[in-house]
């Protein structure tokens, strides 16, 4: 699909060449996906979250670390439980990027996922570092530093989840 002035081929050459062999080329396809922004280039790089390789996975949080748009948090938040580690660091920080946009986001897929090591692993980064946006994080944190996080991480997580949405509906 084509729209006017050839933007979406634009944006698809660009996201082809995350997969290029050369981390220049790779570098300089993400920093012209990152100054172009808008809907098209996260809904493109939001689907080469799921690429075969992680070179174009890790590109592809990284150009949504800079672009911090709300609407990838839960394709990131999938990312938390990606088999290779530097792709899951990569995907924590974009969520870190978006700040409480993508709290509720982490602590959902925590109450889901909780039994994977990678994801409580990840999720405990991105809580670690928006700890001061809410009191309602460290509860979570102490869950996942427990000895059974897959048993104390979820009614944390949910109960997070119940006091930002209280806090919200008193702003």
């Amino acid at each position: 699909m084509t729209t006017k002035g050839g933007a979406t081929d634009r944006v698809a050459r660009l996201v082809r060449r995350l997969a290029s062999k050369d981390p220049a080329t790779r570098k300089e396809a993400r920093n012209k996906l990152v100054n172009s922004g808008g809907p098209d280039i996260t809904r493109a790089l939001v689907l080469a979250l799921s690429d075969l390789h992680p070179h174009v996975r890790w590109e592809a949080a990284k150009a949504l670390t800079a672009i911090a748009d709300p609407v990838a948090a839960p394709a990131l938040m999938n990312v938390l439980d990606d088999d290779n580690g530097d792709v899951r660091w990569v995907a924590a920080e974009a969520l870190i990027a978006l700040g409480m946009d993508g709290l509720p986001t982490v602590l959902n897929g925590l109450a889901k996922r909780a039994k994977s090591v990678n994801f409580c692993r990840a999720a405990h980064h991105v809580l670690h570092e928006l700890r001061d946006l809410t009191t309602a994080v460290a509860p979570v944190l102490s869950a996942l530093d427990n000895s059974e996080p897959a048993v104390s991480a979820p009614p944390a997580a949910y109960e997070a989840l119940v006091a930002l949405s209280n806090s919200r509906r008193q702003t």
